[in-house]
């Protein structure tokens, strides 16, 4: 396949070794199987603010990855503070919003859409597997190993799959 088929990729700004080593890992992989993942700041651009040209670039790709890792940490807070529901809660992990809105936008475009989930992170949102019909591949942000072994690697394939049936669908017209 000499053409790559353009896909999304949604990731929030790595901060550390381990997360720019995954993702790394993770675009090496789809680029050898024939798929270029575009963000917005890392191989498209745009003057104006991220929804708009977000927007546009999920129009014109076959599909979306999303590689949720950890943005920020929370030690110690409390959950539905002032009601009967309070409770202290600590150590929970949190992947930036934008990940959680640039999911849902290739949701509404219904786009191939695989979700990479650091295990660590809280299962709210785009990431609650309980109410949505996709799987949410769980992984280890510090083993970019796992993506080329069983069973992320065959969730992947599965996904590189349903990016080229849209992408030949659409381009066969």
């Amino acid at each position: 396949m000499a053409e790559k088929i353009s896909t999304f990729l949604s990731v929030g700004e790595t901060h550390n070794e381990a997360q720019r080593k995954y993702l790394n890992t993770l675009v090496t992989y789809l680029s050898r199987h024939g798929i270029a993942a575009e963000t917005l700041g890392r191989s498209f651009w745009s003057i104006k603010t991220p929804l708009r040209p977000v927007q546009r670039k999920m129009r014109e790709v076959y599909g979306a990855v999303i590689l949720a890792m950890e943005r920020f940490h929370l030690k110690e807070g409390v959950y539905k503070e002032g009601s009967a529901l309070e409770k202290v809660v600590g150590d929970h992990y949190f992947a930036t919003v934008w990940t959680h809105i640039e999911a849902a936008m290739a949701y509404q475009l219904e786009l191939p859409l695989l979700i990479l989930k650091d295990e660590r992170l809280v299962a709210e949102g785009m990431f609650d597997p309980g109410i949505h019909e996709w799987v949410i591949v769980r992984i280890n942000h510090e083993d970019p190993e796992e993506l080329k072994q069983d069973p992320v690697k065959a969730f992947i394939d599965s996904w590189i799959e349903a990016v080229r049936r849209c992408y030949y669908s659409r381009t066969s017209r």
